[in-house]
């Protein structure tokens, strides 16, 4: 497992906060990406860290908050 760094974004590109999580990879990250957006109704997406490595940006899907 690696260590992924998780920041929920508002709109206007502030994360006030960010989670660390253990995946076994990216595909298991983004999911956890995705249940946080569901825990951070202001956020308008989760920037994904490992280490220096971005690994993606999930976005919320448009209409769901």
């Amino acid at each position: 497992m690696e260590s992924y760094t998780f920041y929920p974004t508002s709109p206007s590109g502030i994360s006030a906060t960010f989670s660390v999580e253990y995946c076994d990879n990216d595909a298991e990250a983004l999911i956890e990406a995705v249940l946080l957006l569901e825990e951070h109704g202001s956020a308008e997406k989760v920037v994904i860290w490992q280490g220096p490595r971005k690994v993606m940006t999930c976005y919320r899907a448009e209409g769901v908050h």
